[in-house]
């Protein structure tokens, strides 16, 4: 892979009038479903997302938002609020090349769960790579992080180290998130920012 080919998203010339703000399709040759660009630190969400997650932007003043509630929310025009919800979609965040015989690499991100669960958080990636004519043991990628209780630092992935594989050859990518407290799983809501991408 050669670096001067890759791409960082950092979405922050995305408007976001109340604090929200919907992902123009295609961005940057790709489709984001399930995504809004959000901007923490905007004065309508004061009360709404807490000051310990105003680090979600690294690249100020956005960051991209994420939840399965997403979906829902498409059709009321509003993202989810600030808890963890039990929806009952299997539609996980996904991000995709506008272009479909385009596949990707996903090299970095930066990544934590939102607000503050009493259990633990688990954000999950699931990349999807095209099929080959050899039989590939690796055409689902699962890497994963769990969150303990509390706020977090925003945790910086380099995807190739932390899993041990070359995320390459994508056509799509899932991101989503997990609430843990006893034996309750929830959706959760996370932030991304800082996505460093290459188009195979």
């Amino acid at each position: 892979m050669h670096e001067e080919l890759r791409t960082l998203w950092q979405f922050d010339h995305i408007k976001t009038p109340d604090g929200f703000g919907t992902i123009p399709t295609p961005y940057h040759a790709f489709v984001f479903n399930g995504f809004y660009a959000f901007d923490p630190s905007h004065p309508l969400l004061e009360g709404i997302i807490s000051l310990e997650d105003l680090n979600c932007a690294v690249s100020q003043p956005n960051a991209l938002y994420g939840t399965r509630d997403n979906f829902k929310s498409i059709l009321s025009g509003r993202p989810a609020s600030g808890t963890g919800t039990g929806t009952d979609t299997d539609r996980k965040p996904s991000i995709q090349p506008s272009n479909s015989t385009h596949t990707f690499t996903i090299h970095r991100l930066k990544l934590k769960p939102l607000n503050m669960p009493l259990g633990s958080a688990t954000v999950y990636l699931q990349g999807s790579r095209r099929s080959s004519k050899v039989r590939d043991a690796d055409e689902v990628l699962n890497w994963s992080v769990d969150f303990p209780a509390g706020f977090h630092d925003v945790l910086d992935v380099r995807v190739r180290e932390f899993s041990g594989k070359t995320w390459d050859r994508l056509e799509v990518l899932y991101v989503w998130a997990d609430f843990h407290y006893n034996e309750v799983i929830l959706d959760w809501e996370f932030c991304l920012d800082d996505m460093e991408v290459e188009i195979d």
